[in-house]
């Protein structure tokens, strides 16, 4: 069983999951209590950058990667992605991306890019607006023929910096993320689909190396909208 499972398994109790004031609370299922020992996912609270309708510029430079089933890091090529900042609570893998096993912040100004279910998400694609028609959330999966699965972004539990202008009222982070790197710390193959959260689906944004995910069976062969995310969230003006 690898990450993919175990954050499955933590989303589909998400729903029900009651907030703690704790910053790093185990969730009260046994099942995800053993997710917990085995993957690090934790429920984290407090501000968080939300990378899954990010695009992304490769910086030319890489980054290491922690892996699931060693060695202990994996180096990949490194992105910039700009994210919108939110309050938790938020899903972490303090064992995964480059947290160090615990929720607390990597450093000053600086936010850990989690997850958390919404269905709206302020986004450059749509410069940045807070209207819920241009920041609502709609997956696709980028064709595997684009060649999307070596360039997409995975940003779950990498370290930002909280950017010191807000983006039309938006509070943002940059986080360095890597490319072609699935949950476990493995390359992606190229000719793997990709889906995302980002762009509206609109199919351009899958050369703009979206935070995304491989697509389950991995080889579509089209781009594909898979429609609006239903969750309901609040379009907060991500930090005020």
């Amino acid at each position: 069983m690898g990450r993919y499972l175990a954050a499955a398994t933590i989303l589909l109790i998400v729903g029900s999951f009651a907030g703690s004031a704790h910053a790093q609370a185990p969730l009260t299922s046994s099942n995800s209590n053993l997710v917990n020992v085995l993957y690090g996912l934790r429920i984290c609270k407090g501000p968080y950058a939300l990378c899954a309708a990010s695009t992304c510029t490769p910086t030319g430079g890489t980054i290491d990667v922690n892996t699931a089933n060693g060695p202990a890091t994996a180096t990949f090529p490194a992105a910039a992605c700009t994210c919108p900042v939110f309050d938790g609570p938020a899903i972490a893998d303090v064992n995964g991306g480059n947290m160090q096993g615990d929720c607390k912040a990597p450093g000053k100004g600086q936010v850990w890019s989690l997850y958390w279910p919404k269905s709206n998400i302020p986004q450059a694609a749509t410069n940045w607006s807070r209207k819920p028609a241009k920041s609502a959330v709609s997956m696709q999966v980028c064709a595997a023929s684009d060649g999307d699965g070596a360039s997409f972004a995975n940003c779950f539990s990498f370290a930002c910096t909280i950017d010191k202008k807000k983006i039309r009222g938006v509070r943002t982070a940059t986080c360095i993320c890597p490319m072609g790197e699935d949950l476990n710390g493995e390359a992606v193959d190229a000719d793997s689909a990709v889906i995302t959260p980002a762009g509206q689906c609109d199919s351009a944004v899958c050369g703009q190396h979206p935070v995304g995910a491989p697509a389950p069976g991995g080889k579509g062969s089209t781009n594909e909208c898979l429609g609006s995310v239903s969750t309901q969230s609040r379009v907060p003006d991500a930090g005020n």
